[in-house]
């Protein structure tokens, strides 16, 4: 069996900042680009964020089975489309609606750690 630590993204801290790190910074930073930086291209960035962060997860669970990149991954993947079905005007969760989804995101992402103390760090 291949040694799930030593292939864990999420456990290095370059390998972490590349895959999560930059991609949050990136995300966070679209609040200071308002009347600089077009809206539509704003989502995009924003949008684009998160799947990164979710492909990242996706690689990661599939490189060294970590129990809740199984879970984030698709949730960050979800919460890209989100942002651009609902930054873009296609649906709408009122006037809220990017913050909640953005957030929300955020949080269903942060929770999937609470996995791993209780069913384990990686995936047999």
């Amino acid at each position: 069996m291949v040694d799930a630590t030593g292939n864990d993204h999420a456990a290095k801290p370059l390998p972490f900042f590349w895959s999560w790190g930059l991609p949050l910074a990136i995300l966070f930073s679209t609040n200071f680009m308002s009347g600089v930086v077009p809206l539509p291209i704003i989502l995009l960035i924003m949008s684009g964020s998160f799947f990164w962060m979710g492909f990242a997860c996706v690689l990661n669970a599939k490189r060294c089975r970590r129990r809740h990149c199984y879970y984030s991954g698709p949730i960050f993947i979800a919460g890209g489309a989100g942002v651009f079905l609902v930054g873009f005007g296609i649906v709408s969760f009122g006037a809220d609606g990017l913050i909640i989804v953005v957030w929300g995101t955020l949080a269903l992402a942060l929770l999937t750690y609470l996995t791993e103390p209780i069913f384990g760090k990686y995936v047999n």
